[in-house]
């Protein structure tokens, strides 16, 4: 019983913490493929746009969320300096979270998979979409390990500080 409510606990975290990035690349990764191939008609060109767009729309959100958690959780420094800090942190977090899935996905899985999915499957639309969850699969795969056994060098959100008077820290509200 325990370890089901852990697995659950687990899973819901990974969600949490995924989710978003998940919804604006798969917004940059069908909009790239569809616009390259609308453009083109080239297969070959819509995997790599497609590829390109799921990148930066996941690590646009990615960023974003490890740049004010860390700004955020520091407290020892103000203006410029914690800014830099901050950014510096979640390049980091992001290396080394996403690092290895990253290389795996972006030089091998999806633009192969974007690529045959649609040739294997006779259909353009059902190839993408069976390419994303495959590609999705294996990339969350080598994410979830690089998360859980580096967590201490990750972003992660804050707990709400609730102060005396009942209100928030102002640098924890999120």
């Amino acid at each position: 019983m325990d370890s089901t409510r852990s697995a659950r606990a687990k899973a819901v975290e990974w969600i949490r913490r995924y989710l978003p990035c998940e919804l604006s690349g798969t917004v940059g990764e069908i909009g790239g493929a569809v616009f390259a191939y609308w453009i083109t008609g080239s297969l070959a060109v819509a995997a790599v746009a497609g590829t390109v767009g799921a990148t930066v729309g996941y690590y646009a959100a990615a960023y974003g969320s490890a740049v004010r958690c860390f700004y955020r959780a520091d407290f020892s420094r103000t203006g410029l300096a914690r800014s830099l800090i901050a950014i510096a942190l979640a390049l980091r977090s992001l290396f080394i979270e996403f690092g290895p899935a990253e290389a795996v996905d972006s030089l091998v899985v999806r633009p192969l998979t974007f690529y045959f999915g649609p040739i294997l499957l006779g259909g353009t639309v059902l190839g993408w979409i069976v390419a994303k969850i495959l590609s999705d699969c294996i990339f969350y795969l080598f994410t979830i390990v690089s998360y859980e056994r580096f967590s201490a060098l990750l972003a992660h959100r804050q707990p709400k500080e609730v102060l005396s008077d009942g209100s928030h820290h102002p640098a924890t509200v999120t």
